[in-house]
């Protein structure tokens, strides 16, 4: 029976450093030191390395804790009747609680794999990647894209939204991100994108962008002379 407090104790301290070390990490990463972290716990030093050896340890624990929570949300979603909402909607949760925590946007920047032994990042990817095929397939995502896009386009959003908060809307950064991801329409008709490629204007093949000068018009020198002749003949 005398075991059965301190046991108990130990469950409560270890809860106060993952919750002090989550808002630590929160503020400032890696950077946080664990002096830190053990005063907004209210637990000494030694107490927090008998639960954590290592500051990278616990800052394993307490990412890997929040990215399994961003993990049940997509897979709860991909069963969603409206795949469109479900994709978007889980693309502006995930910023807006990731944005100005520097370690989940750390960590969602990264390669999951290198948390945990979990496989949290594939099942992040398959989660996000299956709720980004039913969103494609049900036309509200432009076909081109993949699921490395995406979480690039995630990460972009959530430091985007970190520098523009301020002075813009709250999601407007989102919110052009998701307008990028959405296929494009005229009229009634929904048209076949590429990625804001530039093309020849006699052959239509995709233009290698100058890294100096003006942007090319042609893919080659046949091309050229072709618009040369057409311009000449007209």
């Amino acid at each position: 029976m005398s075991g059965r407090p301190q046991r108990a104790d130990a469950r409560r301290n270890r809860q106060r450093i993952l919750e002090a070390a989550f808002e630590a990490f929160a503020a400032d990463g890696r950077l946080a030191p664990l002096d830190e972290i053990a005063r907004r716990a209210g637990v000494g030093a030694g107490t927090v390395y008998r639960h954590f050896p290592t500051k990278e340890a616990l800052f394993q624990a307490v990412v890997t804790d929040r990215i399994e929570r961003i993990v049940d949300e997509a897979q709860a979603l991909v069963r969603s009747e409206e795949p469109g909402e479900a994709f978007y909607g889980f693309l502006m949760w995930v910023v807006e609680r990731a944005m100005f925590n520097h370690a989940l946007c750390d960590a969602l920047a990264a390669d999951l794999r290198t948390l945990d032994a979990h496989d949290l990042d594939e099942q992040f990817a398959s989660a996000l990647d299956e709720l980004l095929r039913r969103a494609q397939a049900a036309g509200e995502v432009r076909p081109d894209v993949d699921v490395h896009d995406v979480r690039t386009l995630m990460v972009g959003a959530m430091l985007m939204e970190r520098r523009q908060r301020p002075e813009g809307g709250p999601g407007r950064m989102t919110a052009l991100t998701c307008d990028a991801l959405r296929p494009v329409t005229k009229g009634d008709e929904t048209v076949p994108v590429e990625r804001n490629e530039r093309r020849c204007e006699v052959c239509g093949k995709p233009l290698t962008s100058a890294p100096t000068g003006r942007p090319a018009r042609f893919c080659g020198t046949a091309c050229r002379q072709k618009a040369h002749r057409r311009r000449k003949t007209a």
